[in-house]
Protein backbone atom coordinates (compact mmCIF):
# COMPACT_ATOMS: atom_id res chain seq x y z
CA UNK A 1 0.00 0.00 0.00
CA UNK A 2 2.83 2.36 0.87
CA UNK A 3 4.55 1.71 -2.49
CA UNK A 4 1.29 2.40 -4.38
CA UNK A 5 0.93 5.70 -2.53
CA UNK A 6 4.52 6.69 -3.36
CA UNK A 7 4.02 5.83 -7.06
CA UNK A 8 0.79 7.83 -7.20
CA UNK A 9 2.43 10.80 -5.45
CA UNK A 10 5.38 10.72 -7.88
CA UNK A 11 3.03 10.52 -10.88
CA UNK A 12 0.91 13.40 -9.60
CA UNK A 13 4.00 15.51 -8.97
CA UNK A 14 5.33 14.79 -12.48
CA UNK A 15 2.00 15.76 -14.04
CA UNK A 16 1.91 19.00 -12.07
CA UNK A 17 5.49 20.03 -12.88
CA UNK A 18 5.61 19.12 -16.60
CA UNK A 19 3.36 21.96 -17.88
CA UNK A 20 5.39 24.56 -15.98
CA UNK A 21 8.67 23.17 -17.32
CA UNK A 22 7.33 23.29 -20.87
CA UNK A 23 6.00 26.79 -20.33
CA UNK A 24 9.32 28.03 -18.99
CA UNK A 25 11.22 26.74 -22.02
CA UNK A 26 8.85 28.14 -24.65
CA UNK A 27 6.20 30.15 -22.78
CA UNK A 28 4.60 31.47 -25.96
CA UNK A 29 4.51 27.99 -27.53
CA UNK A 30 5.91 29.33 -30.79
CA UNK A 31 5.61 26.79 -33.60
CA UNK A 32 8.55 27.40 -35.97
CA UNK A 33 6.74 25.52 -38.75
CA UNK A 34 3.86 28.03 -38.62
CA UNK A 35 6.09 31.06 -39.23
CA UNK A 36 6.15 30.62 -43.03
CA UNK A 37 4.54 28.37 -45.60
CA UNK A 38 6.69 25.41 -46.58
CA UNK A 39 6.00 26.21 -50.25
CA UNK A 40 7.88 29.51 -49.86
CA UNK A 41 10.90 27.75 -48.40
CA UNK A 42 10.81 25.11 -51.15
CA UNK A 43 10.56 27.80 -53.85
CA UNK A 44 13.45 29.76 -52.31
CA UNK A 45 15.67 26.70 -51.93
CA UNK A 46 14.88 23.98 -54.52
CA UNK A 47 17.04 21.47 -52.61
CA UNK A 48 14.30 21.43 -49.94
CA UNK A 49 11.78 18.69 -50.70
CA UNK A 50 9.78 18.22 -47.49
CA UNK A 51 9.16 19.62 -44.02
CA UNK A 52 9.09 17.82 -40.69
CA UNK A 53 8.33 19.12 -37.21
CA UNK A 54 10.44 17.59 -34.45
CA UNK A 55 9.77 18.01 -30.75
CA UNK A 56 12.21 16.84 -28.11
CA UNK A 57 11.11 17.80 -24.62
CA UNK A 58 10.07 21.45 -24.65
CA UNK A 59 11.99 22.26 -27.85
CA UNK A 60 10.41 22.18 -31.29
CA UNK A 61 12.30 22.62 -34.53
CA UNK A 62 11.07 22.80 -38.09
CA UNK A 63 13.31 20.70 -40.31
CA UNK A 64 13.22 21.33 -44.04
CA UNK A 65 14.53 18.14 -45.62
CA UNK A 66 16.54 17.45 -48.77
CA UNK A 67 15.83 14.67 -51.27
CA UNK A 68 17.59 12.12 -49.04
CA UNK A 69 15.45 13.02 -46.01
CA UNK A 70 18.23 14.88 -44.18
CA UNK A 71 17.71 18.31 -42.67
CA UNK A 72 18.82 20.99 -45.13
CA UNK A 73 17.49 23.95 -43.12
CA UNK A 74 16.64 23.90 -39.41
CA UNK A 75 14.39 26.58 -37.96
CA UNK A 76 13.90 27.12 -34.24
CA UNK A 77 12.04 29.86 -32.38
CA UNK A 78 11.23 30.81 -28.82
CA UNK A 79 11.29 33.53 -26.24
CA UNK A 80 14.54 35.49 -26.29
CA UNK A 81 16.27 35.59 -22.93
CA UNK A 82 18.86 37.83 -24.54
CA UNK A 83 18.73 41.15 -26.42
CA UNK A 84 21.83 40.90 -28.58
CA UNK A 85 21.92 38.33 -31.40
CA UNK A 86 25.68 38.67 -31.80
CA UNK A 87 26.38 37.64 -28.22
CA UNK A 88 23.82 34.83 -28.48
CA UNK A 89 25.77 33.26 -31.37
CA UNK A 90 29.22 33.87 -29.89
CA UNK A 91 28.90 30.75 -27.76
CA UNK A 92 29.20 28.56 -30.86
CA UNK A 93 32.97 28.52 -30.57
CA UNK A 94 36.12 29.40 -32.44
CA UNK A 95 35.27 27.71 -35.74
CA UNK A 96 33.09 30.65 -36.70
CA UNK A 97 33.31 34.37 -37.16
CA UNK A 98 30.35 36.51 -36.16
CA UNK A 99 28.85 39.54 -37.84
CA UNK A 100 25.85 41.72 -37.09
CA UNK A 101 23.14 41.89 -39.77
CA UNK A 102 21.32 45.18 -40.24
CA UNK A 103 17.63 45.79 -40.91
CA UNK A 104 16.34 42.51 -39.45
CA UNK A 105 14.32 42.66 -36.24
CA UNK A 106 15.66 44.42 -33.15
CA UNK A 107 18.96 42.56 -33.40
CA UNK A 108 20.34 40.07 -35.92
CA UNK A 109 23.64 38.31 -36.52
CA UNK A 110 25.21 35.47 -38.48
CA UNK A 111 27.79 32.86 -37.64
CA UNK A 112 30.08 32.21 -40.62
CA UNK A 113 32.32 29.16 -40.95
CA UNK A 114 36.05 29.82 -40.82
CA UNK A 115 38.29 28.02 -43.32
CA UNK A 116 39.70 24.72 -42.06
CA UNK A 117 41.56 23.13 -45.00
CA UNK A 118 42.60 20.05 -42.99
CA UNK A 119 38.92 19.30 -42.43
CA UNK A 120 37.85 20.20 -45.96
CA UNK A 121 35.97 23.32 -44.83
CA UNK A 122 36.34 26.22 -47.28
CA UNK A 123 34.76 28.76 -44.98
CA UNK A 124 32.42 31.63 -45.74
CA UNK A 125 29.21 29.62 -45.31
CA UNK A 126 26.40 30.81 -43.06
CA UNK A 127 26.10 28.39 -40.16
CA UNK A 128 23.30 30.27 -38.37
CA UNK A 129 21.22 33.40 -38.78
CA UNK A 130 19.77 34.58 -35.46
CA UNK A 131 17.09 37.31 -35.34
CA UNK A 132 15.52 38.83 -32.23
CA UNK A 133 12.22 40.67 -32.61
CA UNK A 134 10.23 42.06 -29.69
CA UNK A 135 10.72 39.41 -27.01
CA UNK A 136 11.22 36.37 -29.29
CA UNK A 137 13.86 34.91 -31.58
CA UNK A 138 13.98 32.87 -34.75
CA UNK A 139 17.13 30.98 -35.73
CA UNK A 140 17.85 29.52 -39.17
CA UNK A 141 20.64 27.00 -39.68
CA UNK A 142 21.23 26.12 -43.36
CA UNK A 143 23.09 22.88 -42.63
CA UNK A 144 22.93 21.28 -46.10
CA UNK A 145 22.34 24.34 -48.24
CA UNK A 146 25.10 26.34 -49.88
CA UNK A 147 24.51 29.76 -48.31
CA UNK A 148 27.60 31.93 -48.64
CA UNK A 149 27.64 35.04 -46.45
CA UNK A 150 28.28 37.24 -49.47
CA UNK A 151 26.04 35.48 -51.98
CA UNK A 152 22.49 35.63 -53.35
CA UNK A 153 21.35 32.65 -51.24
CA UNK A 154 22.02 34.73 -48.12
CA UNK A 155 19.77 37.48 -49.49
CA UNK A 156 17.07 34.83 -49.98
CA UNK A 157 17.59 33.54 -46.43
CA UNK A 158 17.23 37.08 -45.06
CA UNK A 159 13.93 37.54 -46.95
CA UNK A 160 12.56 34.31 -45.45
CA UNK A 161 13.61 35.19 -41.90
CA UNK A 162 12.21 38.73 -42.25
CA UNK A 163 8.78 37.25 -43.03
CA UNK A 164 9.10 34.74 -40.18
CA UNK A 165 10.04 37.47 -37.71
CA UNK A 166 6.80 39.36 -38.41
CA UNK A 167 4.87 36.41 -36.97
CA UNK A 168 6.75 36.29 -33.67
CA UNK A 169 4.93 37.39 -30.50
Amino acid sequence: MKSIFLCMAALLLALCITPQARSAANPDHIDPCALIGKEKVMAAFPAVKAMEKQTIGPNTTCNYLNDKGFAALIVSAGRADHRDALSALAGMGGGYSYQPVSSLGNSAAIAITKPAPKLGVEGGSVAELHVITKRSFVNLAPVRLNVQADGPAFTTLKKLVAEMATKLP
